[in-house]
């Protein structure tokens, strides 16, 4: 399964906090940038840097394949 990893900046201080809990290498904190990034393909869900993260900054969720989402047929109620 794909991971989606969301960084509210309005939250994000720039601590790095999310990139040096990740056992997985999936957060980014590059010297000339302010905000952590996430690194593609490298998230799977651990959601260790949402429950680290002092300030509620980080969100990771299953990826949505729009594909996929857009091809379901509806389960009548």
């Amino acid at each position: 399964m794909d991971w989606s990893w969301t960084l509210i900046r309005r939250e994000c201080t720039g601590c790095g906090i999310c990139a040096d809990v990740c056992p997985h290498d999936a957060i980014d904190m590059p010297r000339e940038e302010a905000y952590p990034r996430p690194v593609a393909g490298q998230c799977v869900g651990c959601m260790i840097c949402v429950q680290q993260c002092p300030f509620d900054a980080v969100e990771v969720s299953p990826a949505i394949d729009s594909e996929a989402a857009t091809t379901r047929t509806p389960i009548p109620a």
